[in-house]
């Protein structure tokens, strides 16, 4: 028996890229390798499935608008998909769920290939589909059981500008795909759970050679690639036998432009698809209904990179009786997209540095009325200090809201667009200071059938660092050189009320296939010339793209000394290398006037609508945390340098390697161990400059570039 590896291996396949060029330059825009958020999910829940004995009762509705991470397990049965607020374009409500390219820890399918593959999954809970609880008896077709939902293919805009897309579109190779099932009552096997295994100091292996399996007798594994001691392998180590389940296709649709929907109705930027369930086969006490997608990674120039593609987002599940085709339109108003900071130009200030003139004039809220009928609306907004008391509340008349489907999103100024009724925030004397904005949109009365999409809660911060980003990357950002010798800048503008002082930069660096990016910059700090980076304040050399903890946040690069600052300044890097160093970009904030990149000698506007996420952070010194979660980046002495084969590793007292990898110039890891390392057995690598990296049992990452003769 020939089992396939199972770590993520991905061959040289990636995900959509937008190049624009100026010059010498390009700004190069491309999927996430890893979904953050939901490694964070990952991070905080087991991934086993949850279990459940008796079946759901009718009706089944989810429009995801009051929860994000994974699906809600009082409703879904697996954690592939991804519940959001920021990939979708003006949904019927507030949140949707994604299907994509990535699997349940936020990493690209680790069998995710060119030529198309299945992808995600979204599995309802058992539904008890035998008996109308309502009228107390059997199901009957005559009941009118109908599933609606409404979906959307990525890569659309709202301007329907190419470099203004949002997301990646699935092509016409992809789909998207709805199946009904149900418990057979058969036991099957499913198959293997896999073990972890480190091959030993002695064990080498090339193509072809066979290695008996140590978790199962009379079972092997074959390589299809080399291997040395300290790899890590994964073997089937248990069978894995379950309740046997019956899929059956009901509908599906090929990937396609958004902008094609549009051109048909300016309104349509999600279908709504409603499908009757008629066959009594389907009347059974564990009815279960799933979307799936099948994806295929796309083949780029850009060496390394694999990433998320071809995501569809869907809205407004609902699975009940008494419908029928022309019930199409929920009784519901609600909220479509996330509401704005309070702030006119960031998303997150320093609270030392805010004034009342930072303020802006009004919100800019996105609301529908889903149904038929012109319905009696109500808006309120509510601020409140965290700690303290009500800052403001906001009460309007009522006001008419027009069905979506006829005159698009309620755009009475008085709701959509509520000016301030505040000039100013209580300040003090703390150094941060929060402030909870909940807006509510609602029926007057009691018709409105689903309350939770009727609140928008936005959390105003103030600590120590400016943002213009949300905090959530749609994408990564690089700037890619075409010069010989290539070399590149980028920076970003920010502009302070009264002097302060630089203590750190903190970056989010999206995770790419093997570490791609894993390429040295140098940080940079600016002071300002006409609107553009001028004097240099501060360089700090030999930084690397790192990640926190289960890639869920930023990193803080903190300065070898502070910097004083003092009206408009810059920070950012430089590059000296056509490496894409692929920062997080958020794609539902537009900073493009407050950042700029140069190849040359000129300082380039950006083309692509989002905001790289990088952020000052500013005030008294940043105390160093007891448990550190962040990557400290530290040379190591290796020799002889270059070496035809044994390199010699100096390492800091009382460091314990925990692995180590080896990555050649074109950022693919060709090598790795696992444990203590003094020398290292080179001569298999070919010729050519590597990177070495050792991982301490804290954490630490120690790096040192060496030559292969």
């Amino acid at each position: 028996m020939t089992f396939n590896q199972r770590i993520k291996t991905l061959c040289v396949l990636f995900s959509f890229v937008f190049v624009f060029f100026s010059g010498s330059a390009q700004e190069v825009l491309t999927g996430l390798r890893v979904n953050k958020s939901v490694a964070r999910e990952a991070a905080k829940h087991t991934l086993s499935l949850p279990t459940r004995t008796d079946g759901l009762h009718l009706p089944f509705v989810d429009d995801f608008s009051n929860y994000m991470g994974y699906p809600s397990s009082a409703l879904w049965q697996d954690r592939y998909a991804y519940v959001n607020r920021t990939f979708a374009i003006q949904p019927p409500t507030l949140g949707v769920v994604t299907l994509d390219a990535l699997d349940e820890k936020g990493n690209v399918y680790a069998h995710a290939d060119g030529a198309g593959f299945k992808a995600d999954l979204l599995t309802s809970l058992p539904i008890r589909l035998d008996y109308n609880f309502t009228l107390n008896r059997e199901m009957r077709v005559s009941d009118s059981l109908y599933l609606s939902f409404y979906y959307q293919p990525a890569g659309g805009s709202l301007s329907g500008v190419e470099w203004e897309r949002l997301g990646n579109r699935p092509e016409g190779r992809d789909s998207l795909i709805l199946e009904f099932g149900y418990a057979t009552g058969d036991t099957i096997f499913l198959g293997y759970e896999y073990c972890d295994y480190y091959l030993g100091e002695d064990e080498s292996y090339v193509i072809g050679d066979t290695l008996f399996n140590p978790f199962m007798p009379d079972n092997y594994y074959i390589f299809d690639h080399a291997a040395f001691p300290g790899d890590l392998i994964s073997l089937p180590c248990n069978e894995l036998y379950g309740p046997e389940i019956y899929w059956e296709h009901i509908w599906s649709t090929p990937g396609e432009l958004l902008d094609n929907w549009i051109a048909e109705n300016p309104l349509q930027y999600f279908k709504q698809v409603l499908i009757p369930i008629t066959d009594s086969r389907w009347f059974v006490n564990n009815f279960q209904f799933r979307f799936r997608n099948l994806a295929s990674l796309e083949d780029n120039a850009i060496v390394g990179w694999a990433s998320n593609v071809d995501q569809w987002n869907i809205d407004y599940v609902r699975l009940d009786v008494n419908r029928s085709q022309n019930d199409r339109y929920p009784n519901d108003l609600a909220f479509v997209m996330p509401t704005t900071s309070i702030l006119k130009e960031y998303q997150a200030m320093p609270w030392s540095q805010y004034r009342d003139s930072d303020l802006a004039s009004a919100f800019d809220n996105k609301m529908a009325n889903l149904s038929q009928n012109v319905k009696n609306s109500d808006y309120t907004f509510n601020i409140r200090k965290v700690g303290g008391g009500q800052v403001a509340s906001y009460l309007t008349n009522n006001e008419n809201a027009y069905p979506y489907y006829d005159h698009g999103l309620h755009d009475v100024p008085a709701h959509a667009t509520p000016a301030f009724n505040f000039s100013s925030l209580p300040t003090d004397a703390a150094d941060s200071a929060s402030f909870i904005i909940t807006h509510i949109f609602k029926e007057v009365g009691v018709g409105d059938d689903r309350r939770c999409n009727d609140t928008c809660i936005f959390e105003q911060k103030f600590s120590n660092y400016y943002a213009y980003d949300d905090g959530t990357a749609e994408a990564g950002y690089s700037i890619l050189s075409t010069m010989t010798i290539p070399e590149a800048y980028f920076a970003m503008r920010f502009t302070l009320a009264q002097p302060d002082t630089l203590r750190a930069v903190k970056m989010w660096f999206n995770a790419v296939l093997e570490n791609a990016n894993f390429e040295e910059f140098t940080m940079m700090v600016w002071g300002d010339n006409g609107n553009r980076p001028g004097e240099v304040l501060y360089e700090q050399a030999h930084q690397l793209p790192s990640h926190a903890d289960a890639y869920t946040d930023f990193v803080t690069y903190r300065l070898d000394e502070p910097v004083a600052i003092s009206g408009t300044f810059y920070v950012g890097f430089y590059q000296d290398h056509s490496v894409q160093l692929n920062i997080g970009f958020d794609q539902n904030t537009d900073s493009r006037s407050h950042f700029l990149y140069k190849t040359t000698g000129v300082w380039c506007e950006p083309f692509l609508k989002g905001t790289p996420m990088i952020r000052p952070v500013i005030g008294a010194p940043i105390p160093v945390p007891v448990s550190v979660t962040e990557q400290d980046y530290t040379y190591i002495l290796v020799y002889p340098n270059p070496t035809s084969d044994i390199l010699n590793v100096a390492l800091p007292e009382q460091c314990v390697v925990a692995n180590c990898r080896i990555f050649d110039a074109f950022g693919r890891l060709v090598d790795s161990r696992h444990g203590a390392v003094d020398s290292i057995n080179v001569s298999h690598l070919s010729p050519g400059l590597y990177l070495l990296q050792l991982t301490d049992a804290a954490g630490h990452v120690f790096t040192q570039k060496f030559v292969k003769e």
